[in-house]
This record gives structure tokens, sequence and C-alpha cells, in this order.
């Protein structure tokens, strides 16, 4: 077969074309990885010097064009925030640092209201029930005063029965020892401070809550599951509901003394429960940490008593604990 003769603008067109077709294929093979934006901004922006902070806020053009780094900056000694389990220290190195009051001061506040702009980190361990926990709730040093203070009036811990109920005292339902502390009792100010932190942290005002009841357990010692609402098929009417529980772990617990929930969980509020003790069992836990302090609601969003709520104080195995319980009612003081 005989070759037709090719002409000069198709041979070289052709060469342009291979030319460029095998700088593109070389070019794949340098292009750099991808940066793994989520992580890298999570890393870098506790980082960021406020002045750069207030130019992104001022001008939206340049937050689209931010590099971001592939590794965090080194954080300056003037940043490291020295204790990060004390509450005042975290909130005031978290404001400070990130700039957030110089963008976004605190608004002028209502009569009722606050200017305090507040850090109170938190994570939702349930939705059945809502169980929230706030990691370094009160520093240590609060924690050991509301201890020495309860130490004075401890004695043995009671139960809210049901009306015409006894229960023999060899069950054992409740071991502790206790107290009520309300802030009048504490000339340092420190309860008063913990219940403002309180409303703060649910919404729910101060006046909404019961004494502070600060219970002592030690070897063995145990709350068996319970609800801390009362049903009025049981207990009559309720003119003033318990709808939530603030539970302030005041040391730490070497083993056991955990919260537990039996009935947490999307299908767990016709849970038969066997043993009402019994730690062990697979069901959600809390185990305690010195200044944490967990919520949860008594109550469903409408007002009925959640069944969720069932709890109870797991026997402590090693160690002691202290826990301080704010109950808090549908009403309070002033009538709300």
């Amino acid at each position: 077969m005989r070759l037709q003769p090719v002409s000069g603008p198709l041979v070289i067109i052709l060469c342009i074309f291979s030319f460029l077709f095998g700088r593109l294929t070389q070019q794949g093979a340098q292009l750099p990885e991808p940066v793994q934006l989520g992580t890298a901004r999570r890393l870098g922006s506790i980082v960021e010097d406020t002045s750069s902070i207030q130019a992104l806020a001022s001008d939206p053009v340049e937050q689209k064009s931010v590099a971001v780094a592939e590794s965090p900056a080194p954080v300056p000694q003037s940043k490291v925030i020295v204790n990060p389990l004390d509450p005042v220290d975290l909130s005031t190195w978290c404001l400070e640092s990130s700039g957030l009051l110089k963008v976004r001061p605190p608004l002028p506040a209502a009569a009722s209201g606050s200017d305090v702009t507040y850090i109170i980190p938190f994570q939702i361990l349930s939705w059945y029930p809502r169980i929230v926990v706030f990691p370094g709730f009160i520093d240590k040093a609060r924690a050991e005063h509301i201890v020495k203070l309860a130490g004075k009036f401890m004695y043995p811990s009671g139960l809210a029965y049901r009306p015409g109920e006894q229960v023999e005292s060899s069950q054992q339902t409740r071991t502790s020892t206790g107290t009520f502390l309300s802030s009048g009792m504490d000339t340092e100010g420190v309860l008063g401070w913990v219940e403002q932190r309180i409303a703060a942290a649910t919404l729910l005002p101060a006046d909404n809550g019961e004494a502070f009841n600060v219970l002592h357990y030690e070897h063995m010692q145990h709350y068996d599951s319970h609800m801390d609402s009362f049903d009025p098929k049981d207990f009559g009417p309720q003119p003033s509901q318990r709808i939530a529980t603030v539970l302030l772990y005041l040391s730490e617990v070497l083993e056991g003394g955990e919260t537990v929930f039996k009935k947490e969980g999307v299908d767990g509020a016709d849970r038969p429960i066997q043993d009402w003790r019994n730690c062990d069992d697979g069901s959600f836990k809390y185990a305690p940490r010195m200044g944490d302090a967990v919520l949860f609601w008594g109550t469903r969003p409408n007002g009925e008593i959640d069944p969720h709520s069932l709890h109870g104080g797991c026997p402590v195995k090693k160690g002691e604990k202290w826990v301080a319980t704010k109950w808090i009612r549908s009403r309070g003081a002033m009538g709300y």
C-alpha cells in the first residue's frame, strides 16, 4: 500500500499537540498533596494573632484568601493558658487570645441581664435523657472549699418516700452522708458564684434552685437508681416540679462512684430494671472527674416526667466521692 504524503501544516499541529500533552502529564505528577483544611484550620486558629483577626473581620475579601498552614505556628508564651481547669483562667484566655471581645464586644444588657460574655465548654452525652457535661465547671480550690464547709454539718442521707411508704433500713437504698448548704451559709461567696454560673449554663434562674445537697460516699457506699422528679400519681400535685438536676463533682474517685442511667437511650423508657443497684449491666455511666458538672433533665420539653432520667450512684470501690446536687424546679421564689 502506498502512503499518502502528509502536509506540512498538519505535521506542525501534531507536534504542538504532543508537546502540550506531555507538559500536562508531567505537571499533574508534580501537584502537591491536598491540604486537610478542617484540621489545619482547627490547629492554626487557636494561635492567630488578634491583629489578623481584626483585619479579617473588616475585610471579607481577605477571608477567602487566607493561606492555610500545614502545621500550627509556635504558641507565644503569653498565650499559653496556665490552668485550663480553672474556669476563670480558661474564659479569660479564650476571650483575649481569640480577640472576640474586640470584634464582638458585649452588648448593653436589659435590667435582668448581664454584661458578661461567658465561655462554658460543654458536651452533649445523651438526648434520652438530655445529659450535658461541663468539663472543669469549677476549679479545685472552690471544690475543696465546698467540701470543707459541708464537712461541718454531715449526717446520714435520707430518702423522699411516697405518702404512707416505709422502707426497711436493711435495704440500704442510700448509704451516703450528706448535708444541705445554701449560699447564705458561705461567707466566702463560693456557693453564690457557683449558683450564678449554673444559672448562666442552664438559663434557669438561680431562684429556681434548691439548696445544695452535698453528699459524701465512702468505700462501697452507693445510691440505688431513682427519679428526682415527683410523679403526681405517687406524690400528689406538684405546684413546683423538679425539672433538672446539676451534679457537681468535688473530688476525684479512684474507682467506681459513677453516675448510672439505666434507661438511657431512645428505647430505654420502657426498659425493665432487674437490679436497681447493679452498675455492671452495660448501662450508660459517667465516671466522676473533679470539677466537672453534669446537667440532666428530669422532664421533657412539654413538662412531662422523662422516665429516661432514672439514675443512681454506683458503689465507690476505691477512694471517696464528694458531690454537690443542685435540684432546679419549675417555679422559683418569684413564681416563675
